[in-house]
C-alpha cells in the first residue's frame, strides 16, 4: 500500500508539473495609424507549431506553451511583423497585452491609394479601389514577366480580350465593356490611349511596379474622358537609400523568353531607377494548322527615371520611357522560310513608343501638397498584312497643376489640366485619312470629409472643354459607411463620357483597312454609373481568417459609337452613334480564407451587357455572364510558395449571336526562395484548352483568310522557368 501510495504521490506531482508548465498568452492587436483592432493577425511561437489568430474583437489568446523564454511573432497582410520576447510562465498570467503592428508601406500610413488623387488609406476610401499590392505583383511577375496581360487578366472583373488570331494583339474589358471605356494610367499619366492602345498591355513589363490600382465604374471625373468602365493605374516603385538591384532571366517551352533588370537607389538628393526589358518570342503553330498561334516578336524597354531631392518636402522627378518591338504572325512556312505562291499571308506590327515624365512636388505644413506633371508622347506605329499598309504617328501630352488642402475633417484636391491628342497618318494621298488634331482643358475639385468616425463622403466635380465636342460636366459622389470595425459599406455614383474615335478593337481586327473617319455629326458617348458594396472581416472556429466582399454595379452608355451594320455588309467600317443605351450591370464576388499559411481566394463575377439598341442581337459580344477564379496558396515567408489556379469562363455570344462554349484553365506554379535568389517553375493551361479545339479559327482562302473572333486561349499548355536575383 505503501508503494502505491508513493507511486500515486510522484504520478500526482509530474500531473501537477506539467499542467502549470502549460502557460497561455493574450494580446490585443491594433493598427499604430487608426488604433482600431486588427482580425485575422498570425501569432506564432517561434521554435514551436503552437499560434493563434486574432478574433473580431482583436484578441489573440495563445495556449499551451511551455516554461521558458521564447519570442512570439506577430503577422498580418500589409503590416511589418513583429516579434515579442515573454517568458513562461508570466509574473501576471492574467495581463492582456497590447501589440501595435505598423502598415509597410508610405511613411507608416498602411495602404495608400494614390489613384484617388486624395491619397487615403485605402480603409478610408469612399471609392471601391482594389490594390495587387508588391507582394501580388511578385507573384505575377514569377509567372508573366514580359508583359501585364497576366496580371490584369487575373484581377476580379477584368477580362483580357484578344484581338488578333496571328498578331497577339489584346485588349481588357471592365464590368464586360470593351476596352476602350477604360483608362490605363502609368503612376497618373494617362499616356496609353487612341492608336497607342492597341499593343498597350504587350509592351509594358511590370518589374518595375510596386503596385497596381484598379477603379471600376465611371471615373471620369478623376482623369477625364476614357474612364465609363474604370481605371487602371500602374504604380511604380521610388528610389530607396538602401540599393536595390533584380535580374530577371525567364524562359518557356515554346520560344519565349524574357530578361528583364531594375535598379534602384538614392544617395542624399539624388535617386534614380531604372527598367532594362527584352522578350523574345518564336513563331509557334500549336495546333498544326499552319498560321501562327503564337507570333513572332522581340521587344525592347528602356525606362530611366532621375529623382532630384531638394530637401524633405521637395523632390522632382524626370524620366523617359522607351519600347520598340517587331510582331510577326500568319502563315508560318511565309514568316519561317519566304513567301511563295501558296504562302502569302502575314501580318507584321512594328512600333516605337517614347514617353516623358516630369513630376515636382512641394509639401507644406499639415501635409498640403502641389504637385505639377506633365508628359509627352509619341506612338508609331506601321501595320502590314500582305500588300496593304497602314502607318501612322501619334503625338500627345498631360500637363496637370493640382493642390491637395489637409485639414482635420477635410481632404480636398483642386487642379487643371491640358491634354493634346494629334494623329497622322503616314502616307502621301491616303483615300481616307483618319487624321485628326484636337485638346482637352479640364477643372476638376473633389473633397473626403470624415463626418465622424464612421461615415467618410466623397464629392468630386470636373468640368472639361474638348475643342470639337464642347463641354463636359462630371459630377460624382462616393460615401464610406463604416457599420463596425469589421463591417463597412460604400455606394457611389458618377458620370462618364468619351469622344469618338477609330481605334477600336474592330479597326484592329481589320488592320486598319477600309476603315473611315469618324463624320463631323458623331455625338460624344456619355454613361451614368452607379456601384455598391460591402465588406466583412470575421474568424471562423477562431482559426480561419475570413474577408468578404460582394459588389453590384450598373453602367448606361448613351450615344455608344458602334460599327454601321450596312457598311460591314459592303466590306469597310464606318460609325454610327446608337439610338439606345449599351448597358452593363452584374455583381462581383470575392471571399478569401486564410489559415496560417494557407489561403483560398474565390471571385465569381456575373455580367448582363445589352445592347438595347439591336432588338436582333441584344448581348454584347465577347462578354462571358458568369466567371469564377479560385487561387490557393501556400507560403513559407522568405522560403517557398506554391499555389494552384483555376478559371472558369462562361459561355459568351459572338458578334452574329452564335453562343461559344464555357470551358476551364488550370495553373500551378512553385517558386523556392533563397537569400538572393529564386527560382521560380509554372505551368499555365494545365489541361491544353484551346478554341483550336473547339472548331476551325482560320476561314479560308488561305492567302487572304478571315478569321473567327477569339473567345478562348490559342496557344495551350505553356511552361516556364523564372530566375530572379536580388542584390
Amino acid at each position: 500500500m505503501k508503494l502505491i501510495r508513493t507511486s500515486f504521490s510522484i504520478i500526482f506531482i509530474l500531473i501537477t508539473q506539467l499542467a502549470f508548465s502549460q502557460n497561455s498568452f493574450k494580446a490585443i492587436v491594433r493598427d499604430k495609424k487608426s488604433d482600431e483592432i486588427l482580425i485575422g493577425v498570425n501569432a506564432i511561437v517561434k521554435t514551436t507549431n503552437i499560434g493563434a489568430i486574432s478574433d473580431i474583437n482583436g484578441e489573440v489568446h495563445v495556449k499551451n506553451i511551455p516554461n521558458g523564454t521564447f519570442t512570439i511573432e506577430f503577422s498580418y497582410i500589409g503590416y511589418k511583423s513583429f516579434r515579442l520576447s515573454v517568458s513562461f510562465p508570466l509574473t501576471n498570467p492574467k495581463e492582456i497585452q497590447t501589440v501595435i503592428l505598423e502598415p509597410t508601406v508610405l511613411e507608416f500610413e498602411g495602404i495608400i491609394v494614390t489613384t484617388t488623387r486624395t491619397n487615403n488609406r485605402i480603409e478610408d476610401v469612399p471609392v471601391r479601389v482594389e490594390v495587387l499590392g508588391s507582394e501580388e505583383v511578385k507573384e505575377e511577375i514569377a509567372i508573366k514577366p514580359g508583359n501585364i496581360s497576366k496580371l490584369l487578366g487575373e484581377t476580379s472583373g477584368i477580362q483580357v480580350q484578344q484581338t488578333s488570331a496571328t498578331s497577339g494583339n489584346v485588349s481588357f474589358r471592365i464590368q464586360g465593356l470593351p476596352g476602350k471605356y477604360t483608362q490605363l494610367l502609368k503612376d497618373g499619366f494617362p499616356v496609353y490611349s487612341g492608336f497607342s492602345s492597341g499593343l498597350s498591355l504587350l509592351q509594358i513589363p511590370p518589374l518595375d511596379l510596386q503596385q497596381v490600382e484598379v477603379i471600376k465604374g465611371s471615373a471620369s471625373a478623376l482623369y477625364g474622358g476614357d474612364a465609363i468602365a474604370g481605371i487602371v493605374n500602374l504604380i511604380s516603385k521610388n528610389p530607396t537609400k538602401k540599393p536595390e538591384w533584380s535580374v530577371l532571366f525567364n524562359q518557356t517551352q515554346k520560344g519565349g523568353r524574357d530578361i528583364s533588370s531594375f535598379y534602384s537607389n538614392r544617395k542624399d538628393k539624388i535617386g534614380v531607377t531604372f527598367l532594362a526589358s527584352q522578350s523574345i518570342q518564336k513563331a509557334i503553330d500549336v495546333n498544326e494548322n499552319g498560321f501562327t498561334d503564337l507570333p513572332q516578336f522581340q521587344q525592347t524597354t528602356l525606362c530611366p527615371k532621375l529623382f532630384y531631392y531638394f530637401n524633405d518636402s521637395t523632390d522632382l522627378l524626370f524620366g523617359i520611357s522607351s519600347s520598340f518591338e517587331n510582331r510577326v504572325g500568319g502563315d508560318i512556312f511565309a514568316i519561317e522560310n519566304a513567301p511563295d505562291s501558296s504562302h502569302v499571308f502575314i501580318e507584321k506590327n512594328k512600333s516605337a513608343r517614347i514617353t516623358s515624365q516630369l513630376k515636382f512636388e512641394k509639401k507644406y505644413k499639415n501635409y498640403n501638397t502641389l504637385i505639377f506633371k506633365n508628359s509627352f508622347s509619341n506612338f508609331q506605329r506601321n501595320i502590314s498584312v500582305n500588300s496593304a499598309n497602314f502607318n501612322g504617328n501619334q503625338t500627345s501630352s498631360y500637363s496637370e497643376l493640382s493642390f491637395l488642402v489637409r485639414t482635420n475633417k477635410h481632404n480636398t484636391v483642386f487642379g487643371l489640366n491640358l491634354i493634346t491628342d494629334a494623329f497622322n497618318e503616314n502616307k502621301a494621298d491616303p483615300e481616307m485619312p483618319l487624321d485628326y488634331n484636337c485638346y482637352t482643358t479640364g477643372l476638376f475639385a473633389q473633397d473626403d470629409w470624415n463626418l465622424n468616425k464612421r461615415f467618410i463622403l466623397q464629392t468630386g466635380i470636373r468640368l472639361d472643354y474638348h475643342n470639337k465636342y464642347g463641354v463636359f460636366i462630371l459630377p460624382r459622389f462616393s460615401v464610406l459607411h463604416k457599420i463596425t470595425n469589421n463591417f463597412y459599406l460604400r455606394i457611389g455614383s458618377g458620370y462618364g463620357y468619351k469622344t469618338p474615335t477609330v481605334f477600336t478593337s474592330e479597326a484592329e481586327a481589320k488592320g486598319y483597312k477600309n476603315v473611315l473617319p469618324i463624320g463631323e455629326d458623331k455625338k460624344s458617348e456619355n454613361s451614368q454609373g452607379v456601384n455598391v458594396d460591402i465588406n466583412y472581416k470575421t474568424i471562423i472556429l477562431k482559426k480561419f481568417a475570413v474577408t468578404f466582399n460582394q459588389a453590384f454595379y450598373y453602367t448606361n452608355i448613351n450615344n455608344a459609337l458602334i460599327s454601321q451594320p450596312d457598311s460591314l455588309l459592303k466590306g469597310f467600317l464606318s460609325y454610327e452613334n446608337a439610338n439606345a443605351p449599351l448597358e452593363t450591370r452584374g455583381f462581383d464576388t470575392n471571399i478569401t480564407f486564410a489559415l496560417d499559411e494557407l489561403a483560398l481566394f474565390i471571385d465569381y463575377t456575373y455580367t448582363d451587357a445589352q445592347k438595347r439598341y439591336d432588338n436582333a442581337f441584344p448581348n454584347l459580344e465577347l462578354t462571358p455572364k458568369h466567371k469564377l477564379n479560385m487561387t490557393l496558396t501556400y507560403e513559407e515567408e522568405d522560403s517557398w510558395r506554391a499555389g494552384i489556379e483555376a478559371f472558369y469562363t462562361g459561355k459568351q455570344y459572338l458578334s452574329d449571336q452564335t453562343k461559344t462554349r464555357d470551358y476551364w484553365t488550370v495553373g500551378l506554379m512553385v517558386q523556392k526562395i533563397f537569400e538572393h535568389f529564386s527560382i521560380a517553375g509554372n505551368v499555365e493551361n494545365l489541361f491544353d484548352v484551346r478554341q483550336t479545339r473547339f472548331e476551325n479559327v482560320i476561314i479560308p482562302p488561305y492567302d487572304k483568310p478571315t478569321f473567327r473572333q477569339i473567345y478562348a486561349p490559342l496557344d495551350g499548355i505553356v511552361a516556364n522557368v523564372v530566375v530572379q536575383i536580388e542584390l
